[in-house]
């Protein structure tokens, strides 16, 4: 049986003789064929703007002169190819625009790029192991802060957690699906990697996993964390050769994976297992939400829930842009979007006031659409639809969900409303408390102040 493509490969490879990467110029047109691996292949990425919308997804393809190019499917070619294309999987590409590189989404040293569509010609062919595999060149955690900003790194650690996997709106009002990893290594250092969209769905790896990360970008946000380029990875057990290093390493610890340092101090809004807790009274102590950027800060609690507002709570909403819409009269389910300019059938997103009190305090939260979702465990038709069924259906569903402890990620800033100063607090994350991790964590801090106090005393 013959595999997708084999025999358009082999006819394109007969009329066109494969050349090396390092050959392909602007100069040569649409007629070249090259054989290479692909690695680095990054997701989906839409856009739409005024000028029209499309998809796009890259990768990098190497030959057996090692020479690298980076490639990169538009339209109708992503639903073509994008399920087809593996990593590491060698294939013969042909039919594609060779133009200058964009060295702005490209860190490869040559100057050209390849653009490819539907009508190029990519084929699956027998890998004879003269393509050299995806190279690894491993930085240890502890020397991350010895990096540049916004420099990609590659990683050989052990996974000491792992979160679920969330969802955030980003200005432009898209939702990106996020996970993040605390990672660990022989330096005993430790750092949060957060990995996004499908890459932070699939991702098979469980605590304990040695994995080899690629191509992950250093930023600062709560210290110094990584984000996973559209065109990085995470291997689970890879077949590297820095592997042997990290697994020698791992046997000493007799299965401990807590780190004498942590780069990442606290969570970027999706959290990790070593946030640093604070109480709602630090919100004034500290002047969280009060910056002079105009930035929010962010903070874990732990909390129990004591109030759910029931009345509005959801709202009719573009299904577009997701702001708030207002009926056609007489236009039954029909509203108008004055943001879009059109008529739409409305979605019901969430907007839930609640209240929440610690030790130190109460503090009213809102949560949107993507924490009370999952919170309250069905989305807002649903349960307007139970409440009509069953009048005391809301009531009962606050009243089990309230007066249990929760690990609240808060995200604080200080807002106008009618010119008047208010901190306006938001649930970016509700957990049911974990008691075993947060006891791993208090028995951390417990031992850190005792290295503190022993250090001042000597």
């Amino acid at each position: 049986m013959q595999r997708w493509g084999q025999q358009s490969a082999a006819q394109s490879s007969t009329q066109m003789p494969i050349q090396p990467i390092s050959s392909l110029s602007p100069f040569i047109g649409t007629r070249w064929s090259i054989k290479a691996r692909v690695i680095d292949k990054s997701t989906i990425r839409t856009w739409n703007n005024a000028r029209g919308s499309g998809q796009l997804f890259s990768m990098t393809l190497i030959d057996d002169q090692k020479d690298a190019i980076r490639a990169t499917m538009f339209q109708e070619g992503v639903d073509k190819y994008y399920e087809k294309i593996q990593n590491e999987q060698v294939y013969i590409f042909s039919k594609g625009s060779v133009k200058n590189a964009n060295k702005k989404f490209s860190t490869l040293t040559n100057d050209y790029e390849l653009s490819l569509d539907g009508n190029s010609e990519i084929a699956p062919v027998a890998d004879d192991n003269t393509i050299v595999r995806q190279k690894f060149t491993i930085v240890s955690i502890a020397n991350l802060s010895n990096k540049e900003k916004n420099s990609s790194v590659d990683l050989c650690a052990v996974v000491s957690d792992i979160g679920e996997v969330s969802t955030i709106v980003t200005k432009a009002g898209e939702s990106l699906k996020k996970r993040v990893l605390t990672l660990i290594d022989q330096s005993d250092a430790q750092v949060e990697l957060t990995v996004w969209q499908d890459k932070a769905e699939n991702l098979e790896a469980t605590v304990g996993d040695l994995v080899a990360v690629k191509s992950a970008r250093i930023g600062d946000w709560s210290g110094i964390s990584l984000s996973l380029s559209s065109q990085g990875c995470v291997i689970v057990n890879p077949d590297i050769e820095q592997v042997q290093a990290v697994k020698q390493w791992l046997a000493t610890k007799n299965g401990d994976l807590t780190a004498s340092t942590t780069l990442t101090t606290k969570g970027g809004g999706g959290g990790g297992a070593f946030d640093e807790r604070k109480t709602f009274s630090a919100i004034q102590e500290e002047g969280l939400g009060t910056r002079d950027d105009g930035k929010p800060d962010y903070l874990s609690v732990r909390a129990t829930l004591t109030y759910i507002k029931q009345e509005n709570m959801s709202y009719p909403a573009c299904p577009v842009c997701n702001k708030k819409v207002m009926p056609v009269a007489d236009g039954g389910d029909t509203y108008r979007c004055d943001k879009c300019e059109k008529n739409v059938e409305a979605n019901h997103r969430y907007i839930l006031q609640l209240t929440a009190n610690d030790h130190t305090g109460s503090q009213w939260i809102t949560a949107f659409q993507d924490v009370a979702e999952p919170f309250l465990g069905m989305d807002a038709k649903s349960l307007q639809q139970a409440q009509e069924q069953d009048s005391n259906f809301v009531a009962n569903l606050c009243k089990q969900l309230c007066f249990s402890p929760y690990l609240m990620r808060i995200r604080a800033k200080e807002e106008m409303v009618l010119d008047e100063k208010r901190m306006k607090c938001g649930a970016m994350r509700l957990e049911k408390m974990n008691f075993k991790k947060e006891s791993s964590l208090l028995l951390q801090e417990i031992g850190r102040y005792m290295t503190m106090s022993q250090g001042i005393s000597a």
